[in-house]
């Protein structure tokens, strides 16, 4: 229907029936595009381009990384558009999506800009997802660099853990001690009688931290004697 629309150059109400899908797929984005130039109304093409390229996943899924390649090429060479490190991002997404962890690597190097924190973490996250080691193992090395923080530790971790190298989890938990670097406790808050407590994971500073806590256990012991008591009716019913 949006082709056929765009063909009789009823563009809005194309974008009307584009609008009213809620996951659209590679087709549907490539329909409106062409239907835009060639009625050469490029401010929207390249809206909806950019909605595309923003919404990786209908390429990847699909199928089509060659058309989201095409398109990437075509902002230059025919919209005179200089593609800008959110256009670059959402290729190396693209590319990691389908597997292509060689070429996104490839990509950030040829960048005419410096790679920010989120273009390494979008390739090392597809590292996890396809368990590249070595093509990880750069794009931490350079992600350290620009943000030396514990996730990005963590996110290595965790792919040795995926990977079942328990050695590779060891040695970064070692390297996390050594930089005095530890996760962010979680925490929670209550308000009672109008005032807020915040209780940390793990933290026993409150003055009555020892009282609280004892409360605790008590509340855990009565409610797994409920579940002990629920379960042996259950039994004696069956």
């Amino acid at each position: 229907m949006v082709d056929v629309c765009n063909h009789h150059a009823e563009t809005e109400y194309a974008n009307l029936l584009f609008k009213r899908v809620a996951d659209p797929n590679a087709f549907l984005y490539n329909a409106m595009i062409r239907a835009y130039k060639h009625n050469k109304v490029y401010v929207l093409a390249i809206t909806v381009y950019k909605q595309m390229l923003g919404h990786s996943h209908a390429c990847a899924d699909a199928g089509l990384l060659n058309e989201g390649l095409k398109y990437f090429e075509s902002m230059k060479r025919d919209d005179n558009i200089e593609p800008g490190v959110e256009h670059y991002g959402c290729l190396v997404n693209l590319l990691g999506l389908s597997g292509c962890l060689d070429q996104a690597l490839e990509l950030i190097k040829k960048m005419p800009m410096k790679p920010d924190s989120a273009i390494w973490g979008l390739l090392l996250s597809s590292c996890r997802s396809h368990g590249n080691l070595k093509i990880a193992a750069i794009a931490m090395e350079h992600l350290l660099e620009l943000e030396p923080d514990t996730g990005n530790y963590v996110l290595l971790s965790n792919l040795y853990a995926d990977l079942g190298k328990w050695d590779g989890v060891s040695r970064m938990r070692k390297l996390m001690s050594s930089k005095y670097m530890n996760k962010t406790p979680g925490c929670s808050s209550i308000e009672v009688d109008s005032m807020v407590q915040e209780f940390a994971s793990g933290d026993d500073s409150k003055p009555f931290s020892k009282a609280i806590y004892r409360v605790l256990k008590l509340l855990v012991m009565h409610h797994r004697a409920e579940w002990m008591m629920i379960s042996w009716k259950l039994w004696f019913m069956a």
